[in-house]
């Protein structure tokens, strides 16, 4: 049975999570450190405490239980860290989960001590298995995948008109349309779907599929520009 939580950061994934988790009626208090989520968290009704993360006092104040699990869900990297760092400092016996969009701060965390890694860009198929053997971790993936929420996984299969078509993965901006590449299946490769943090590089060819999260006005901007409509 899962205790109570504290959840850092009411985002674009701890706002999801902290849905999630209500509709689960499990014990629930947010901090967050960033005041522009705090209008989001007042038209959702959800008591959240400002903190400084920089400030140990102020997470020391926040008298966490021993037993409670602890999410890291801020938007920034740097920020998820530090705080992981932090608390892993002062509630050594707290089970710590932290979210990651990077193979490199994956790395960083465990240095951390985080208990459970969830990279985002792993959220599918056999890695959803293996995650929903931790009743935190399958907690956040409801919290990312229910509807509630308007970010969707889109299919974005590459024609030969495309501007991706012949790009290096690497060449390819997605993070100026606010979009996250999970992965992709790489014809040449065969059918096997590939991790973008596999950490191997790829061209892209027409017929290739590609595997995004963001909102749909976002994804279908990003087709339009590439000429994948």
């Amino acid at each position: 049975m899962i205790g109570s939580i504290y959840l850092f950061g009411y985002g674009k994934f701890g706002r999801a999570i902290a849905h999630s988790l209500k509709e689960q009626k499990i014990p629930l208090k947010i901090a967050v450190n960033n005041k522009e989520e705090l209008p989001f968290a007042n038209s959702d009704k959800v008591e959240v405490e400002f903190i400084n993360i920089e400030s140990d006092r102020s997470l020391i104040d926040l008298n966490i239980p021993q037993g409670s699990t602890i999410i890291c869900a801020l938007d920034s990297n740097h920020d998820n860290l530090f705080l992981a760092l932090a608390l892993r400092d002062i509630y050594k016996n707290n089970y710590i989960v932290a979210l990651s969009d990077s193979i490199h701060l994956n790395d960083k965390l465990k240095i951390a001590g985080v208990d459970r890694i969830i990279d985002v860009y792993a959220i599918s198929g056999n890695i959803i298995n293996s995650l929903l053997t931790k009743p935190v971790a399958t907690k956040f993936i409801q919290g990312f995948i229910n509807r509630e929420h308007d970010y969707i996984f889109k299919e974005i299969v590459v024609t030969i008109k495309s501007k991706l078509h012949g790009k290096m993965l690497n060449e390819i901006d997605f993070d100026s349309y606010d979009i996250i590449f999970i992965g992709m299946v790489d014809k040449e490769l065969g059918n096997n779907f590939i991790f973008k943090s596999s950490g191997v590089e790829h061209k892209v060819d027409s017929s290739d599929i590609l595997i995004c999260i963001g909102k749909e006005k976002n994804l279908n901007r990003f087709m339009t520009d590439m000429n994948l409509e």
